[in-house]
């Protein structure tokens, strides 16, 4: 198999995909195991890449839906090395208390890995996928839908290279995607309020679960969160606001660092080495948020992952979600006789879910940054169908987006219907409810859910379109 890092491409290619990153790398597997031949264009060089120059979260996470995938391409094993497995999150709160909530009931486990280490792996297992060429240091200027064909940037000569497919795994500035633009679909690229900047964390023996474990600060606009990493240590991330606030990105210099931090984490101070020069030098980090009302072009162009869908980073599922997008794509593939057919097929089924689970994560912020809270009586009533009424539908929101299959569409929409279910109960038969036993609970529970019609509207479209855009987590 051969690895090009000259940009070299003979002839037309049956297929290019746009973007060696992750879902860059899963797609091009999946393509090349069902085609053959698959060009693989990377603007990036190689070394670069493998040194991990990114200003992204050097954490990423791996729930079921990114492992059905590995295990798809024979790569679980192989990453699972790579990994670390944790349980849950411990809030480590002002008062100096700490608080452990677990992921799932049943000890399920969600797993964090170096982003660095999982792509540099990615990349060698796809540069020995038989019929796939990688080819780094080349940039896409332009795609043509209709040709179809890419443009790029070999060493700065322009060429244009004709090809049957494009494949747009190019992220949140995605060429792809501005063609298909240009062609008059409607985009939103919207950059959140809230920043963050990388922080290294020593190792604490006297954190409880301290490697099995997601650390996080919750100081309302400030939050610090921390992934144990399996060289040791803990890769961390200062959420601020990048310009509102009193305490905001723009209007905090290197020596305040410390002082912030005192007020604001002051276990952690004494756990990080040379915190005003990890400020100073790390690169603060927007986050952006991409959505688009069309991801393919006839039989010819298609968006995956950041390209049609960067969401918020709090439930850590954009990668396992764009990881599901190219499992999806291959199913749709398979399933249809021409890819016209597929890539509509494709759509259709993927943007529900991929609204859903932007809503969640927007969502979710909110959770981490006000902490593990006393339940008012509809999370009582909710946990409590849970317990009682053991079916997918009334299982915690979290534990079935990282540890099933259902649609994220299906997830949210039942979580809707179960809150609706949770507040009339109150309504109907008040707080003492909570206070009866089991079966009585489970009775009134079963004779309301026998007469409710299901509650559940659809993500509103307009969620990650152009039409509309999702709150700020910080509004």
């Amino acid at each position: 198999m051969t690895h090009c890092n000259d940009g070299s491409i003979d002839g037309p290619a049956p297929i290019v995909v746009v973007g060696g990153g992750m879902v860059g790398c899963v797609a091009a597997m999946y393509l090349a195991r069902r085609f053959g031949r698959v060009e693989v264009l990377e603007r990036d060089t190689a070394v670069k890449r493998a040194e991990g120059h990114t200003a992204r979260s050097l954490t990423v996470i791996l729930s079921a839906r990114g492992w059905r995938v590995l295990d798809d391409l024979g790569l679980a094993e192989r990453v699972r090395a790579l990994c670390l497995p944790l349980g849950g999150r411990l809030a480590h709160r002002p008062d100096g208390s700490q608080q452990y909530t677990a992921y799932g009931r049943h000890g399920q486990r969600i797993w964090s890995v170096r982003r660095d280490r999982l792509h540099r792996l990615l990349v060698s297992a796809t540069a020995a996928t038989s019929g796939v060429r990688m080819h780094h240091g080349i940039r896409v200027q332009a795609v043509d839908l209709d040709g179809p064909s890419v443009t790029v940037d070999e060493n700065g000569r322009m060429r244009r290279i004709p090809c049957a497919r494009v494949i747009g795994c190019d992220g949140v500035h995605s060429v792809v995607r501005s063609a298909l633009v240009a062609a008059g679909a409607r985009q939103t690229v919207r950059q959140l309020s809230l920043g963050y900047k990388e922080i290294d964390v020593s190792d604490a023996e006297e954190w409880r679960h301290p490697r099995t474990a997601f650390h996080y600060w919750p100081r309302g606009q400030a939050l610090f969160g921390a992934f144990p990493d399996i060289e040791g240590g803990y890769n961390g991330s200062l959420f601020l606001p990048l310009s509102d606030g009193p305490d905001n990105f723009a209007g905090l210099t290197s020596p305040a660092v410390p002082m912030l931090f005192a007020e604001r984490f002051s276990d952690l101070t004494a756990r990080i080495a040379g915190l005003e020069e990890q400020f100073r030098d790390r690169p603060t980090s927007a986050i952006t948020t991409t959505g688009c009302d069309r991801w393919h072009h006839s039989d010819t162009t298609v968006l995956l992952g950041d390209a049609c869908h960067a969401m918020a980073p709090f439930m850590g599922h954009g990668m396992n979600c764009g990881f599901e997008d190219a499992r999806v794509l291959d199913e749709c593939l398979a399933a249809a006789g021409d890819w016209a057919s597929a890539l509509k097929a494709y759509e259709r089924r993927r943007r529900p879910d991929v609204e859903a689970i932007v809503r969640i994560s927007h969502d979710h912020y909110r959770t981490l940054s006000r902490g593990p809270h006393r339940a008012d009586r509809t999370e009582a009533v909710l946990d409590r169908l849970s317990r009682l009424l053991p079916e997918p539908r009334f299982d915690p929101l979290y534990e079935r987006c990282a540890f099933s299959h259902d649609s994220y569409a299906t997830v949210l929409s039942d979580a809707r219907a179960a809150r609706h279910l949770a507040d009339s109960l109150l309504a109907a038969h008040g707080p003492r409810l909570l206070e009866g036993p089991d079966e009585t609970f489970r009775a009134a529970a079963r004779a309301l859910t026998a007469v409710q019609p299901h509650p559940l509207q659809s993500v509103p479209d307009g969620g990650i379109h152009a039409r509309g855009a999702l709150p700020n987590p910080l509004d």
